[in-house]
C-alpha cells in the first residue's frame, strides 16, 4: 500500500488559500510517490474548545468535502473528540504514521497539537512536516471571507472563494404572499449555524436562471421575527417545493425596506428585477 502524504485543517470554504495550499501537497505527493489526502474535521474544533466563538460555516461539511475532491485531493474526516483535543501534536503525528502517512505538508501559519506546535518545530519527529508557501495575494483567509459575506460584498468574497458565495436548502412552503401579487418566490430552509449575508435584495442565480432573492423580515408584509430567504427567479414556471435549490450571491441591490403600500412594493420589486435582467 501506498504511503500518503496530508495536509490538516477544517478547510471552510475551500477557498483560493486552501485551493493554493492542496496544489502543493498535490505536486509534492506525485513527486515522491504518495497519495494526497486532505485531513478535516466532522465539526469545528473550537466546538470543543470555546463553543461560543464557533464561527458560522461557509459551506455545510458535505460541500466542502466534494470541493476539495475536486483538486484531485483525497479528505479523510476524524471527529474532533475530546481525545483528539487532548493529543499533543508529535502524538497527533504518531497517529498519522500508524494511518500510513509518510509526510505532512502545514500551512505557513498552521499550528497544530494541544501544544500549538510548527512546522519547522516539528523537525525530526514520526512523520516528515514541511512549511507550504504563502498564497502570493495576500488576506485571503476564511475570517476575510466571512467579513466580506457580512457586509454584503458578494463581489470580494466570490474573488477569494473563486466562486460565487452559496447558500442551499430544501425549498419549503412559506406564506405564499408573493405568488398573489405577482412575484412568486421559492423559500429556501438554510441549514443554522450558516454564514448570512445581511438584511437585503440581491442579484444571484439559481437552477440555471438569475434571480432576485430577499434576506430579511418583510417588513411590508408580516413584519414578523423570522428571517427567511426567498428567491424570485426570472423566467422560471415549475414547482420548487420539496427541491434542494443553491442560491449564488452575485451582487448585493439595496437594504430591505418597508414600504407604505402593496403598490410601492411591487413597483421596486419590479425595478430589482429589471436591474438583474439588465446585468445593472
Amino acid at each position: 500500500m501506498r504511503k500518503k502524504a496530508a495536509v490538516i485543517g477544517v478547510f471552510d470554504g475551500v477557498h483560493e488559500g486552501h485551493r493554493y495550499l492542496l496544489r502543493q501537497l498535490k505536486d509534492i505527493a506525485a513527486g515522491r510517490g504518495l497519495d494526497p489526502v486532505a485531513v478535516t474535521f466532522s465539526r469545528h474544533p473550537l466546538t470543543l474548545v470555546r463553543p461560543e466563538a464557533v464561527p458560522p460555516q461557509i459551506c455545510p461539511l458535505p460541500e466542502r468535502l466534494e470541493l476539495i475532491r475536486r483538486e484531485g485531493v483525497e479528505p479523510l474526516l476524524l471527529d474532533f473528540t475530546p481525545e483528539l483535543r487532548l493529543m499533543t501534536a508529535r502524538e497527533f503525528l504518531e497517529g498519522l504514521k500508524d494511518r500510513g502517512f509518510g509526510l505532512l505538508l502545514m500551512g505557513f501559519n498552521n499550528r497544530i497539537g494541544l501544544d500549538r506546535l510548527s512546522g519547522p518545530e516539528l523537525a525530526g519527529g514520526p512523520v516528515e512536516v514541511l512549511t507550504a508557501t504563502e498564497l502570493p495575494e495576500r488576506g485571503i483567509c476564511s475570517s476575510e471571507i466571512r467579513a466580506a459575506v457580512s457586509s454584503g460584498n458578494m463581489a470580494l468574497a466570490a474573488k477569494m472563494l473563486g466562486r460565487p458565495f452559496a447558500l442551499e436548502g430544501e425549498v419549503v412552503g412559506g406564506r405564499r404572499v408573493g405568488r398573489t401579487i405577482g412575484f412568486p418566490t421559492a423559500n429556501v430552509s438554510v441549514e443554522p449555524g450558516q454564514l448570512m449575508p445581511p438584511n437585503g435584495v440581491y442579484a444571484a442565480c439559481a437552477a440555471g436562471h438569475r434571480a432576485v432573492v430577499n434576506i430579511g423580515r418583510r417588513p411590508t408584509l408580516d413584519n414578523g421575527e423570522d428571517v427567511t430567504v426567498e428567491a424570485h427567479l426570472l423566467d422560471f414556471s415549475g414547482d420548487l417545493y420539496g427541491r434542494t435549490l443553491r442560491v449564488e450571491f452575485l451582487r448585493r441591490l439595496r437594504p430591505e425596506m418597508k414600504f407604505a403600500s402593496l403598490d410601492q412594493l411591487k413597483s421596486r420589486i419590479q425595478q430589482d428585477i429589471d436591474s438583474v435582467r439588465d446585468g445593472k
